[in-house]
């Protein structure tokens, strides 16, 4: 099992990308909007809550008198901290972004594409990193029907190795059809916990509504279900303490933990948040278990 701690992509950091900031009009001091008119400002949409707002700055509006922050523009969900939505382009999305620290993991997540390149160049535009990692596969067959008639399937997930110095540029090119979407990136520093074995689980939990009514008709009001994963790992006994201070550092942070590297084979990666963690000292191993809960 390994962690990654990110480090979050800020304004200064963006150099560029090909994701307009047009979701709406940017908002304008001297404007009047009315309710329900929706702009864009600080990197994200926001929709206001009442008529004759005038010079009201949507980031200074703390209270929300006058403006509701309904998510971030279609260029930063790609960093909002949300696996559900999703930055969409055309046949590619690309960011350019000058590395604040010194890193050496990126993770994708809920990623509608073909392919992602990983380039990293150095300030003195020497290219030290520039690899590919194509997320389309198909599944097993055992025939040639089965070979031409089952449908390829597209990897949502990949977490990506790379030297990431402090003040490289680090370009980001998501590749896919007619649309390609990405829903999260998150780059950080990567931490070996322990090694993952037999016993990991998946599960979901589905925050939807369903009730029934007095004739047994059942209705269902949909709301976000999250992925959980119950990673079951070991370390040897001298390195308990070491986890419990790792684990300590994660905990109400969100980070992403995964099983192993590359493409997930398994669904075993996630980005999200520890639920609960037990670590069991025995004579010479130790046998622990991590529950994380993902985004929505």
């Amino acid at each position: 099992m390994r962690i990654i701690l990110p480090t979050p992509v800020t304004p200064a950091a963006l150099l560029a990308s090909n994701i307009p900031e047009d979701d709406h009009p940017a908002w304008g001091a001297g404007v009047t909007y009315a309710r329900g008119a929706r702009v864009v400002a600080h990197h994200g949409v926001w929709e206001s809550v009442a008529d004759g707002n005038t010079g009201h700055d949507p980031a200074g509006d703390t209270l929300g008198s006058w403006w509701l922050r309904i998510g971030a523009t279609n260029r930063w969900r790609a960093f909002d901290e949300r696996i559900g939505g999703q930055t969409v382009g055309g046949p590619t999305i690309a960011y350019s972004i000058r590395l604040p620290r010194t890193l050496n993991r990126i993770a994708f997540f809920n990623l509608d594409a073909a392919s992602v390149r990983v380039k990293v160049t150095t300030p003195a535009g020497v290219t030290i990193h520039d690899r590919t990692e194509g997320l389309v596969a198909r599944d097993p067959v055992g025939t040639f029907w089965e070979y031409v008639f089952t449908e390829f399937a597209f990897t949502p997930n990949v977490i990506v190795a790379a030297p990431l110095p402090a003040g490289a540029t680090l370009d980001i090119t998501v590749t896919g059809g007619a649309v390609t979407r990405v829903g999260e990136i998150v780059m950080g520093r990567d931490t070996p916990v322990g090694t993952t074995v037999a016993g990991t689980g998946l599960g979901l939990v589905d925050y939807s509504v369903k009730q029934r009514d007095e004739w047994g008709g059942l209705y269902i009001v949909p709301r976000p279900v999250t992925r959980t994963v119950s990673l079951a790992f070991q370390v040897p006994l001298e390195g308990a303490a070491r986890v419990q201070s790792i684990m300590e550092r994660v905990s109400s942070r969100l980070a992403v933990f995964y099983a192993g590297e590359g493409v997930d084979l398994w669904g075993t990666t996630v980005a999200g948040i520890l639920r609960d963690y037990d670590l069991t000292l025995g004579h010479a191993i130790c046998d622990g278990r991590a529950e994380v809960e993902s985004l929505a």
